[in-house]
């Protein structure tokens, strides 16, 4: 089927108290094994290249298969590329097919990042491209960013809420602040009250730091979308080595089982996020409000004649 528009989808899940998943495809065999999983389970996905994965320096080709895939699969998919802060990147992959734009501009202070995402939110609204902005740097598990000090960039509710007003995006990725530094625990009263401030979907990025029960509470205080590519690439890389292993020689039987494993994460993910068992209702839900925006259209050219 065509590609889903991605805000329908995120705000389905930011209503009803779910995650979609963004799983990062860096090869054939982990685009496959991401749908296999998502059809399996009859869940929504988004799946989502740049030029930041392994041995993804060209995006063009993986790009051309994941709309193929797409078109192929009977589930909604919407398809995002990451961008960091290009606008002529942003230009391009609008170019390749996209209807969701990763645009990065954090390490801008905060005006500069407002203007540069401004400006790429009205080129993709030309094409009906979703665009996914960033304000604060991003904290993982696996970094501690000074951050007891009071200018390690995680983000403020008041940040979020000038930036989020000023750009328009659909879905804000955001930090979350790590309460005492080296300590696995993090700050969600301050996500809940970004997710007041901001009204619209969240998106975790850099999730391969958090735990599951984690993740759930960042779900229940608005996040929407969940970006996850290392840890598809760390499970293709694990099952390869396994197979060099055990002594096997040729591409075929090195890559044998890559595919089932990332199924297999893919699975895991989607019954912890809450999303399994969604595909019918967010299909429904895009096609209404795409029935909707066809008839307002259709509206205002009969005033415009009338006129």
């Amino acid at each position: 089927m065509p590609l889903v528009d991605m805000k329908n989808m995120l705000g389905h899940a930011y209503y009803h108290g779910y995650a979609v998943g963004a799983f990062g495809v860096a090869g054939w065999e982990i685009l496959e094994g991401v749908v296999a999983a998502a059809e399996g389970m009859r869940t929504p996905i988004i799946l989502s290249v740049s030029n930041a994965y392994p041995g993804t320096d060209s995006i063009e080709s993986l790009s051309r298969g994941v709309i193929e895939m797409a078109q192929r699969a009977t589930i909604p998919v919407a398809f995002q590329i990451e961008v960091e802060d290009s606008y002529q990147a942003a230009e391009v992959a609008i170019s390749m097919g996209c209807n969701s734009i990763v645009f990065n501009a954090s390490a801008h202070v905060l005006p500069d990042n407002v203007k540069l995402t401004q400006k790429v939110v009205e080129l993709a609204a030309a094409s009906g491209v979703m665009v996914v902005g960033q304000v604060g740097q991003l904290e993982t598990g696996d970094s501690i960013e000074e951050v007891e000090s009071a200018t390690n960039g995680s983000t403020t509710p008041s940040e979020a809420k000038y930036y989020v007003e000023r750009t328009g995006v659909g879905c804000l990725a955001i930090s979350v602040k790590r309460l005492n530094s080296g300590a696995n625990k993090y700050d969600f009263t301050r996500l809940s009250k970004i997710n007041q401030a901001v009204g619209i979907p969240l998106g975790i990025h850099g999730s391969a730091g958090f735990t599951d029960e984690q993740l759930k509470r960042m779900i229940s205080f608005g996040a929407a979308k969940i970006n996850y590519s290392s840890v598809l690439l760390d499970v293709a890389a694990q099952r390869m080595r396994e197979n060099a292993l055990a002594g096997v020689e040729g591409y075929a039987a090195i890559m044998e089982g890559v595919r089932d494993a990332v199924r297999l994460e893919v699975e895991r993910c989607i019954r912890v996020w809450g999303c399994g068992g969604r595909a019918a209702e967010v299909l429904l839900q895009c096609q209404s409000q795409d029935s909707d925006y066809a008839n307002s259209q259709t509206d205002q050219r009969d005033m415009k004649r009338l006129a």
